[in-house]
């Protein structure tokens, strides 16, 4: 038996393998099979089995287990149109005969999809209306929640022979996230096996090779001379998050640009206009973490270009940006009164106008209090173009005696550049953060561009893990990992925030647009998973 396997390793339900039997097989080599601790087999004409791994799902049992699947190929080896033509491969195709659990979210982060297809984008089909059936799949979706007779499948190293991709299931996938529904059936199909998993003398001599050079890199790497920047940062336990839903707020006020979660569904909002801060109810499903109501109250009047909002728990007070002025005070939100401020580095005077400090976040521990500007600040570097982002200062603040708050520290970050598309308005830029509890800040960056008829924005969020270090240099920023990015219309989201717990443990991010400009006001809620390290 020669065996090929999986590009990915796929997080599914533990629960999944409790009537999957053990391989009962000849013996298979371990020079012949990946170094996973856990590997399904797939065959033409058997059932699926385990070959190793039963100890580690018991260990996992109620939640999921990294799986790599192997599989025994249909195609001669000889056959190389077989293996990398999908026109000849789809002859030789068979599919494993359980169907198995997937968060959508991971699908999605694998990048499995060949085209992400929405109500917008739908596939074009001849004589049948895609868009249609995508607008009937969402609402079965919200009505029924997924079905699992209608596994998405996933076909075993596919693409030219060499990774794996979706070959059902894409309107599915995005059908599943836009409803808010994570837990999708999935189930694998196979053919060939990509070229270098035919022969495992080649594998064990490309072990070697690639063991000799990373000694040899290792060796280098050694004597490399020291230096303070690092290219990378650790990405384990990284939260993953994911699409809720959307939910119109109230038209009034329209230019909302920060939001702060108190408790339970008490939340305080500020706004840019000068009509200062607003308290809010915003009601929410702790099942699904839907929105179901979102009421307003009486604002206090405070500032003038408000940006940034942050609760401070100790003396049930508000931490506001004030992007005109500068600056950081905090206010009593019931009283409007002025408790105090942080005092800015002298240098973060230099902000351009109506780019300067937009974003505010305290750490869960109330040890540090955040801020950025929203593009560079003069001297620091240009504003952000269709060729390169702009580079901003991530602030961060200690907490000291009596309740003062001393510079801490800066950290360079670079923002993505201008999608594309002529507008009078366009950039990109940082309009909040949000700290977690491991040291980790969210990064919210907003961009406006023109990439078909009217100009659109886009919000991203991007995982950042400053370290204390070297003085700040702005030519080397921090490294940073995409966790969420979605197209967003005409809604400008600019202020983000954690939400409440859902039944489950899982967190949620609660984001708020601007509806200046005749821009949308709408609430975007994400799921957020804690990460495995």
């Amino acid at each position: 038996m020669y065996l090929g396997w999986s590009s990915h390793v796929y997080p599914l339900e533990a629960a999944d393998f409790t009537g999957v039997p053990d391989y009962a097989g000849e013996p298979i080599p371990a020079c012949d099979l990946p170094p996973d601790r856990v590997i399904l087999l797939i065959r033409k004409g058997h059932p699926d089995s385990l070959v190793r791994g039963r100890d580690e799902i018991a260990r996992h049992a109620g939640g999921t287990v990294d799986v790599r699947v192997v599989f025994e190929p249909t195609v001669a080896r000889w056959n190389l149109l077989g293996t990398l033509v999908r026109a000849c491969r789809n002859d030789y195709r068979f599919h494993g005969t359980h169907v198995y659990h997937i968060s959508a979210a991971a699908v999605r982060s694998m990048k499995l999809e060949r085209a992400i297809r929405t109500v917008e984008n739908p596939q074009a089909r001849h004589g049948k209306d895609r868009a249609a059936s995508m607008a009937k799949l969402l609402e079965s979706l919200k009505r029924d929640g997924y079905r699992d007779d209608k596994p998405i499948v996933v076909m075993l190293c596919r693409t030219g022979g060499l990774a794996d991709s979706l070959r059902q299931g894409h309107h599915r996938v995005s059908a599943c996230l836009a409803c808010g529904i994570d837990r999708i059936a999935v189930e694998f199909a196979a053919a060939g096996v990509a070229p270098w998993q035919r022969w495992s003398r080649l594998r064990r001599i490309g072990t070697a090779v690639a063991v000799f050079a990373g000694m040899v890199a290792a060796v280098l790497w050694a004597f490399w001379p020291a230096t303070p920047w690092e290219a990378t940062m650790d990405e384990r336990g990284l939260p993953t998050l994911s699409t809720i839903g959307e939910f119109p707020r109230p038209r009034v006020p329209e230019e909302l640009s920060g939001i702060a979660h108190v408790e339970g569904d008490r939340y305080y909002a500020v706004s840019d206009d000068g009509s200062g801060i607003w308290p809010m109810q915003i009601g929410m499903d702790r099942a699904t973490g839907m929105i179901t109501n979102c009421v307003m109250g009486r604002n206090v009047r405070v500032g003038g270009d408000n940006e940034g909002i942050v609760w401070n728990p100790r003396r049930n007070s508000v931490f506001v940006t004030d992007e005109n002025a500068q600056t950081i005070h905090e206010i009593d939100p019931v009283t409007g009164k002025f408790i105090a401020e942080v005092t800015l580095p002298e240098h973060q005077r230099k902000r351009r106008k109506n780019r300067g400090l937009e974003a505010l976040t305290l750490s869960p521990d109330g040890a540090f209090l955040w801020t950025a500007n929203e593009e560079a600040l003069s001297g620091d570097g240009d504003r952000s173009s269709e060729q390169k982002g702009t580079t901003v200062r991530l602030t961060r603040f200690r907490r000291g005696e009596n309740a003062g708050w001393a510079h801490d520290g800066e950290w360079a970050y670079l923002t993505d550049a201008i999608g594309g598309g002529k507008t009078r308005r366009m950039r990109s830029g940082v309009s909040d953060l949000c700290a977690l509890a491991d040291g980790t800040l969210l990064v919210l960056e907003r961009e406006l561009s023109r990439k078909g008829v009217a100009p659109a924005y886009r919000a991203r969020l991007y995982a950042v893990r400053p370290t204390p270090g070297a003085p700040i240099d702005m030519e080397r920023p921090v490294a940073k990992k995409l966790l969420f990015g979605a197209d967003t219309g005409s809604a400008n989201y600019e202020g983000v925030c954690l939400g409440p717990t859902l039944d489950n443990g899982d967190r949620t991010l609660v984001m708020v647009s601007d509806g200046g400009d005749a821009d949308d006001e709408r609430l975007y809620v994400l799921r957020m998973k804690e990460g495995r390290e």
